[in-house]
């Protein structure tokens, strides 16, 4: 059966703003690091241009849990950098039934480069099998304007496996970037378009809308173009290959997003945010990134 994305993209911010948290959470202090010192490489100052000041301290080995009882916040987050936030982000946690779970371990962040992993179990009733219950994700925001016409690198890596994944299990790993006309947009609130990159489509999970067409990103990725609306108008990608993911993924954004311009995304917009992570529709498994790197330039 076909599953329909429906999802509110708002809720996905929550994580930033309801910072209040009754989740159980392990933690270190957080010692920051500036890679745009002095002495630094170049490596070192893209990084801080993209990142801002790393608190790697924060992902030792640290983790955040939740389970579906009324006293447990939905939301958690590990502050990576000025600019890098790993979310626990059950944005509609009210239709995981009981026994519901999840959790996410930081296990390493060094130089930009992320491990992690999440764990979790969303049971669901039919009626709401394909609405999205959680994006469970890192999340990148824009620390100055920044217009896709003017971007000069937008690169990434992200080697990943699932895995424990139950026999019901409704997925996608993917890409959430969102946009905006607007040059003072720093939220998903203000955001006026949203792009998925949908590495893998678990259970039969399908974007918001309809099939548009085709794109290729060099001779290794070929992607199905979906349109569709989620509060603002969404194109997605995924696998044009049945049962294709893309678990070793090097990715050219500014590639890909030039090549969705036939789909309406202009050059004109601006950059709000960027997530990688695990949609879940239902089900349960296990997501282990073993790199993620992110450079916005």
């Amino acid at each position: 059966m076909t599953k329909i994305m429906n999802k509110n993209p708002f809720y996905q911010l929550a994580g930033c703003i309801f910072l209040c948290l009754q989740v159980w959470v392990e933690c270190l202090p957080s010692t920051p690091t500036t890679p745009g010192s002095d002495q630094s490489t170049e490596a070192d100052r893209n990084l801080a241009k993209t990142m801002g000041k790393l608190f790697e301290s924060n992902c030792h080995g640290n983790i955040i849990r939740w389970d579906k009882d009324p006293t447990n916040s939905p939301w958690g987050k590990f502050q990576l950098a000025d600019s890098l936030n790993l979310y626990l982000n059950i944005w509609q946690n009210q239709k995981v039934l009981d026994g519901g779970k999840s959790e996410i371990l930081c296990s390493r962040f060094r130089k930009g480069d992320l491990v992690w992993k999440t764990k979790f179990d969303m049971p669901s009733a039919p009626q709401d099998n394909n609405q999205v219950k959680a994006y469970t994700n890192v999340a990148w925001v824009r620390p100055e304007t920044l217009q896709l016409k003017n971007v000069k690198v937008f690169n990434s890596v992200w080697d990943w496996k699932l895995s424990e994944q139950s026999q019901d299990l409704v997925a996608d790993v993917s890409y959430d970037i969102f946009l905006s006309t607007d040059p003072g947009c720093k939220e998903q609130t203000c955001a006026s378009r949203e792009i998925m990159i949908w590495l893998s489509a678990i259970g039969g999970a399908k974007p918001a809308g309809q099939k548009q067409g085709t794109i290729k990103i060099g001779s290794e990725y070929e992607f199905q173009v979906w349109q569709g609306t989620a509060g603002v108008p969404v194109v997605s990608i995924f696998p044009a290959q049945e049962n294709r993911k893309f678990d070793a993924f090097k990715g050219d954004f500014k590639d890909i997003i030039q090549k969705l311009g036939q789909f309406g995304v202009s050059q004109d917009e601006f950059i709000v945010s960027v997530g990688a992570g695990i949609e879940i529709f239902k089900g349960k498994g296990e997501l282990a990134t073993t790199k993620y790197t992110l450079d916005v330039l």
